[in-house]
């Protein structure tokens, strides 16, 4: 493909080609000014190093700026190939996106890309939950599924008879947007609601019937719209506020300058706007080994905190935020079920998961 080395060289093209010293320049801001349509960009970096941009962003300052401003121009990283990161369009991921166009996720008509399985046996929807994504395990993989990570992809057998499943991909930021507004997608909250009403309805649901669910991202996700939409909510160790990751792990959620709020603000000024009557029921699985417990237990405000049902795992392999997520799917199943059929939930923190392995507890005569 040839490579555009000037801004009017480039006009009217779709997929553009450039050497990244015409990004450093600042000239794409030109190019898009003079040709909105683009929607490929594909940025050549032998001379910045190996890895893909992504990569690349957390050791250098300028390309991390590159990478925050195509995504708030709404372009996404997809692939790496031979020292080229290519950047597609969030308008034009569903016509890229091999999985959208063979049929396995679709595409709304906000753009929103999602999946819809419904209830197993063929029985009749009679309920739905609706699973947010995590961060990817490989959280900066230079592919679209960085932004649509299968997580409890067997979720569905383990669930009442009836319940469909809808998953939800994240756009909005550099590896994931929390479902939330960002300047890329400053619309995401109202579209994400929309997709949610639009199945509720399509399935003859009721807002009821509906039990909003996430790990981590997905957690903060699941909370922000259950009480947006007064949903119920599973969320395991919701992340709530962004400064445990901007300030001990170098911004690798890629949060500074992507939103246009800090999360513990809007988590904050939404749970605080609600009125005692308006707080659906929610549950939080957490962990006090996890960073994320002082957070969650103190951003959140009154009436919400109040109402929610908290289960603190203090299971020993517990060691920070990911294991909270994989040291109780055994809860999360449970909590689900409990939801779907809605058993209530006593608010409060309970404890669980006390256990340790034996060689801890030192040698016993039997």
């Amino acid at each position: 493909m040839k490579s555009f080395s000037t801004p009017e060289s480039a006009v009217g093209a779709l997929d553009v080609r450039l050497p990244y010293a015409a990004l450093v320049t600042g000239w794409l801001d030109v190019l898009l000014e003079k040709s909105p349509d683009v929607r490929i960009v594909r940025v050549d970096h032998h001379d910045a190093g190996d890895g893909s941009l992504l990569d690349l962003a957390m050791k250098d300052p300028e390309v991390r700026r590159i990478v925050v401003d195509l995504a708030n121009k709404a372009f996404f990283v997809y692939s790496c190939r031979e020292g080229t990161t290519s950047f597609v369009h969030y308008s034009h991921i569903g016509s890229l996106w091999q999985r959208v166009r063979d049929g396995e996720f679709k595409v709304d008509e906000r753009g929103l890309v999602y999946s819809l399985a419904q209830p197993l046996a063929g029985l009749s929807p009679t309920r739905l939950v609706v699973v947010f994504s995590a961060m990817a395990k490989h959280i900066r993989g230079p592919y679209l599924m960085r932004h649509f990570e299968q997580n409890f992809a067997t979720l569905q057998k383990y669930l009442p008879p009836g319940t469909a499943v809808l998953r939800i991909a994240d756009f909005g930021g550099v590896v994931g947007g929390y479902y939330m507004n960002s300047h890329g997608l400053p619309d995401n909250e109202t579209n994400v609601q929309a997709l949610i009403r639009d199945v509720v309805a399509a399935l003859d649901l009721e807002d009821d019937d509906v039990v909003l669910y996430g790990p981590g991202k997905g957690g903060s996700a699941a909370l922000y719209h259950g009480m947006l939409g007064r949903f119920r909510v599973l969320a395991t160790d919701p992340i709530v506020a962004d400064e445990h990751y901007v300030r001990f792990h170098n911004d690798s959620h890629f949060t500074v300058g992507v939103f246009p709020a800090d999360k513990k603000d809007k988590f904050q000024e939404l749970s605080a706007s609600l009125g005692a009557g308006d707080v659906p029921p929610m549950a939080i699985i957490c962990s006090d080994r996890s960073p994320q417990f002082p957070y969650i237990t103190t951003v959140i405000q009154e009436p919400v905190q109040a109402k929610i049902a908290f289960f603190n795992s203090r299971h020993v392999d517990i060691k920070t935020h990911p294991d909270v997520l994989l040291k109780t799917i055994n809860l999360t199943v449970m909590l689900l079920s409990m939801m779907l059929y809605k058993v209530p939930l006593e608010p409060g923190i309970s404890i669980v998961d006390e256990v340790r392995h034996r060689e801890d507890l030192g040698s016993r005569a039997i």
